[in-house]
């Protein structure tokens, strides 16, 4: 063999080992990534877009950013996401995107089903989950709660312990979710006593309403000051406004989305949990396993992302082991479909 083929073939011999390490390294990163549970499905940069009033509202920011964390941690997954809001003009501009390179946004609220719906169309690559809200395109997933599920517990507690005096609800403004959680409310007052009196208010007619806790607090100590002696509040920041008026009057107050009752632990009765930080881990936990699916996905009680905190009958002497008997029964029959809890916006869910 001379000089010339020995080369070659030592030539050969390292291009046939050079292929095989580019395949055993290829073979371990899927393996690995397999291992770890993620199919490649990750993803490398997320925006979360979060509702009025930002992070710290202690209820629906807090708890979308702490289920990412918990994606992040559990799944040993980097999404590296940015928080943005409404009101930042930049997101506004397409090209802000496409600099960025994210491909996983995420919508907390409404105000965001007309800019997910123009960028779902121009980023076909680009997955969007969006929350509270539906935008009919492959590659946006909406999820959608049950929140008159949430809102029939609450009306049925807040008649039982208050005894025939005025129970109120104080939103942040009419948008379906928000209406959803009182139309319930009235249900399930009005299931437990027909005669109860429930007055209704609203903080404002624009998203602003959701941050603006002077407001909330001023409307829910008129209420207060009218003889209410309970209030549900579904006004995201703005809510911290009537738990604050829930203290001077020495009232009652129902928290939303998260337990709210460390922020006032005199006060604070119960609240119903909105688990959205249980919704979108297990989402995206599913989605980096297998694949990211489309469409509308809701959330009720049923699927344990509707719920009320639990009842400290300690604190509060006139909750008794026969109010909570009696909300565990109105549970049952709602997850059984044996009450009809606002039947007619059934079609959200189809």
């Amino acid at each position: 063999m001379n000089f010339s083929e020995k080369k070659r073939r030592k030539n050969g011999n390292i291009i046939i080992a050079v292929i095989i390490a580019i395949i055993l390294i290829i073979i371990f990163t899927f393996a690995y990534r397999a291992y770890l549970g993620l199919a490649g499905n990750s993803y490398s940069m997320c925006a979360v877009f979060l509702a009025r009033g930002g992070g710290g509202d202690r209820g629906f920011n807090d708890l979308i950013t702490g289920g990412l964390r918990k994606v992040e941690k559990d799944m040993k997954v980097e999404l590296n996401f940015n928080a943005y809001q409404s009101d930042d003009k930049n997101i506004k501009d397409a090209s802000f995107f496409v600099k960025q390179k994210y491909d996983l946004l995420i919508g907390v609220g409404f105000e965001y089903e007309e800019l997910f719906a123009t960028l779902s169309k121009k980023f076909k690559n680009t997955h969007f989950i969006i929350i509270d809200s539906s935008v009919n395109s492959k590659n946006v997933a909406s999820l959608i709660f049950r929140e008159h599920e949430g809102g029939f517990l609450a009306g049925a507690f807040a008649a039982l312990v208050s005894k025939g005096k005025p129970i109120g609800f104080l939103g942040g403004m009419m948008i379906p979710p928000v209406e959803r959680f009182g139309d319930g409310f009235v249900e399930g007052a009005k299931y437990i006593n027909p005669k109860i009196k429930v007055e209704i208010r609203y903080v404002g007619k624009d998203p602003s309403a959701f941050a603006n806790k002077d407001e909330a607090k001023k409307l829910a100590l008129q209420l207060y000051k009218d003889g209410t002696v309970i209030i549900f509040h579904a006004a995201g920041a703005a809510g911290l406004g009537v738990i604050e008026a829930a203290i001077a009057a020495k009232r009652y107050v129902i928290g939303v989305d998260s337990d709210q009752s460390a922020l006032a632990p005199n006060n604070v009765i119960t609240s119903v949990e909105k688990r959205l930080d249980v919704v979108i881990y297990e989402f995206l936990k599913r989605t980096i396993k297998e694949g990211f699916r489309g469409g509308k996905h809701n959330f009720g009680i049923k699927e344990g992302a509707i719920r009320l905190s639990p009842l400290d009958y300690s604190k509060f002497k006139f909750i008794t082991p026969e109010v909570e008997n009696r909300l565990d029964k109105i549970q049952k029959e709602i997850t059984e479909e044996k009450i009809g809890v606002l039947k007619s916006i059934k079609n959200l869910y189809d």
